[in-house]
């Protein structure tokens, strides 16, 4: 093959992949600074899981990388994250094991959200900012349920991003009992809430090269 004919095939391949892109969506990859924490107390003290290794798909729209956000009218593309249960770590060791028998993290090992709708608040938004007010699913223990949760999002330089928010839940929404230890004498309540801080960049794009 000429040299010709390689740099058209390279030029018509990068084309249809901006193409490809645009309809997609902007591919954003999370970053380690990223973290969620399950908070909640019981009739003894206060507690907090965390975790820091989780998996997120999240697209923006493309123009989020090069437009003022007042221009853009749907930011969010696409939400999907994906929390491994025995990821949650809670400080203490018997702690861990009842957080995760109480989520049958053997039969369901993974929590899930899936955005499905949201509006951005008119008030909110800059050049740089924006506040979602998102709907999606919440699968917890093999049971889903839909919550409402603001995000606000942050472009940082160089087209990252940076959101955050946080839901208030009780256990039983999704058919957990909460746990009990210490033959009774701890009882864990009710109420949860479960906050984020996540960082994004966009994913790297490979360019293509040719040589003599």
């Amino acid at each position: 093959m000429t040299r010709s004919r390689m740099m058209m095939l390279a030029a018509m391949t990068l084309v249809t992949g901006a193409s490809t892109a645009a309809a997609q969506g902007l591919q954003m990859t999370i970053q380690p600074d990223s973290k969620l924490d399950l908070a909640g107390s019981s009739n003894v003290h206060d507690w907090t899981c965390k975790s820091t290794t989780f998996v997120a798909n999240v697209e923006v729209d493309v123009a989020f990388a090069t437009h003022p956000l007042t221009q853009v009218a749907k930011p969010i593309s696409k939400v999907s994250v994906t929390i491994p249960v025995k990821t949650l770590k809670c400080g203490h060791g018997k702690m861990d094991d009842n957080m995760y028998k109480a989520l049958s993290a053997e039969k369901y090992p993974d929590i899930q959200y899936t955005l499905g709708t949201y509006t951005v608040d008119p008030a909110s938004v800059t050049a740089d900012t924006f506040i979602a007010n998102t709907v999606g699913d919440l699968t917890v223990a093999g049971q889903t349920i839909k919550v409402s949760i603001p995000i606000k999002a942050q472009r940082l330089a160089g087209g990252a991003a940076r959101g955050e928010g946080s839901v208030n839940l009780k256990m039983t929404d999704v058919g957990i009992k909460p746990p009990v230890a210490l033959l009774g004498t701890l009882r864990t309540r009710d109420a949860i809430t479960i906050s984020f801080h996540v960082l994004l960049d966009r994913s790297v794009v490979v360019a293509l090269s040719s040589q003599d």
